[in-house]
């Protein structure tokens, strides 16, 4: 027969010892955060699946684990993010090389790429295939949807040299960034030039069964740095165990989300829960290629080189009519993308 074993009895004393060991399980975790550096980090704009490795390295603790509480804001475009750092509302944000280098040349606004994320550029002409446009310089005598003001838009003379095409040939559709896919599906224009993440949600929009294609500007002799993430230099030369910090979680986050990418897209859901899963998913195959090149494979995550600093610095100069020239050490280091102890 089996003994029966009583209850244990809850006495005042028992009570108090387990409110203490509370109490101080409770002041340990309290302290623990206090212990962490407030971080802010804000998006280049709202949050959509190339975004799903920074809510990795939240959701999995790499940046708590580098003594940091990360806060992930979305952004409201590329000046406003700009202002943003400067300000110091924020201590890292991430946005274009290309907006870093025309501030520098025009303000003389001290900002510095830590990780150079988007290895080539995503600025990408967009076509419906069927329509006679095979090659990019099947845009001549063609109509392209723009936003006003937009990075593509601006690079576009860069890609039409680089595939003969005659501007001249070209007109535009200026439209709102909300009804640009709209006026490429519907047929109002020939062409769109925007960002390659556009794709998963142009495809999936398209009417009859149509095909999109695109012809992307880095592999269509148009070669850049675009989005990093970047630092005041005031605020690195102060805080170079943050940086790296940040730099480093920022890199597992990448690597996890790479390895279990249907667990990571899940995460990001529980922060952005309008997030589209499908969309998401097929956008981290774009987020792969754009952040792998021949540097990356040789030397890690994120690394840049003077070379192809100086022709990113070059063609931006050339495009947006800024003064003079910057040295590429004013534009990036690559001090952080390797462990302290490395």
């Amino acid at each position: 027969m089996s003994r029966m074993h009583p209850k244990p009895t809850l006495t005042r004393r028992t009570a108090l010892q387990a409110a203490a060991a509370l109490g101080v399980t409770a002041a340990t975790r309290s302290a623990q955060a206090a212990d962490l550096v407030p971080i802010t980090f804000q998006l280049d704009w709202i949050a959509y699946g190339r975004h799903v490795p920074y809510y990795v390295a939240l959701k999995k603790g790499f940046y708590s684990a580098a003594g940091m509480d990360v806060k992930i804001e979305q952004g409201t475009g590329a000046m406003a993010g700009f202002r943003y750092l400067a300000a110091g509302r924020a201590q890292f944000i991430f946005q274009d090389i290309g907006s870093l280098i025309a501030l520098r040349a025009r303000d003389d606004m001290k900002i510095k790429a830590v990780c150079g994320v988007y290895q080539k550029p995503p600025h990408t002409a967009f076509y419906i295939k069927g329509k006679g446009i095979t090659t990019p310089k099947d845009f001549e005598g063609r109509k392209i949807a723009t936003s006003p003001g937009s990075s593509p838009k601006v690079m576009f003379p860069a890609f039409a040299a680089a595939n003969n095409i005659d501007e001249d040939k070209v007109s535009w559709l200026s439209t709102d960034p909300n009804t640009l896919n709209s006026a490429l599906l519907t047929h109002q224009a020939d062409g769109m030039v925007t960002y390659l993440f556009t794709l998963p949600v142009l495809q999936k929009a398209a009417q009859n069964g149509e095909q999109i294609g695109a012809f992307t500007f880095g592999d269509f002799g148009v070669d850049f740095y675009a989005n990093a993430i970047l630092a005041m230099e005031d605020y690195i030369t102060a805080n170079p165990t943050l940086v790296r910090g940040f730099v480093q979680a920022t890199k597992k986050g990448f690597e996890y989300t790479m390895a279990h990418r249907e667990e990571s897209v899940a995460i990001m859901k529980e922060f952005q829960p309008q997030l589209d899963l499908e969309s998401a998913m097929k956008e981290l195959d774009i987020l792969e290629d754009l952040t792998t090149s021949e540097d990356t494979k040789k030397f890690g995550f994120g690394t840049m080189t003077d070379a192809k600093m100086k022709a990113t610095e070059e063609l931006t100069v050339k495009y947006l009519q800024l003064p003079g020239h910057l040295a590429p050490a004013d534009l990036y280091t690559n001090a952080f993308l390797t462990p302290s102890n490395a």
